[in-house]
């Protein structure tokens, strides 16, 4: 049971770290003339797939840690920090990507700009902390 639920585990990041990078690309670089469109066509699949993914991490991530790893370690405590942080960076996508669609001239804040290296640098740290589990 606990390599199924691992690989739901791994499965459901997926979704929400591609999601959410989907989003960083449309929220930086999608210039205003077309921002409507797309990110009515991408709010769609955010709230279909990305945050199933965010809510299949989070359940299963929980699973394994109450059910198998437990909660005692100094790594799981790191890497827990930077899944809050993604969690909190995909609300702000969601909300920006919400008001940017209803005013297109809109500009979102420098964190939320700056998705998609603070996604890429957690989820590089993420991957190392959990495989490597320094401490």
């Amino acid at each position: 049971m606990y390599f199924t639920i691992k690989a739901l585990h791994i499965l459901s990041d997926f979704l929400l770290i591609g999601g959410m990078l989907i989003n960083a690309f449309v929220i930086g670089m999608v210039p205003p003339a077309i921002r409507v469109g797309v990110i009515g066509a991408l709010r769609k699949y955010d709230r279909i797939v990305t945050t199933a993914g965010l809510a299949g991490a989070w359940i299963f991530g929980l699973w394994l840690i109450f059910g198998y790893v437990g909660f005692s370690n100094g790594w799981l405590h790191a890497k827990l920090l930077f899944v809050v942080l993604l969690s909190a960076l995909h609300g702000m996508q969601q909300g920006w990507m919400r008001r940017m669609q209803a005013d297109p001239k809109l500009d979102p804040p420098a964190f939320v700009r700056a998705g998609m290296p603070i996604i890429l640098v957690s989820l590089v740290l993420i991957v190392a902390l959990a495989v490597i589990k320094p401490f």
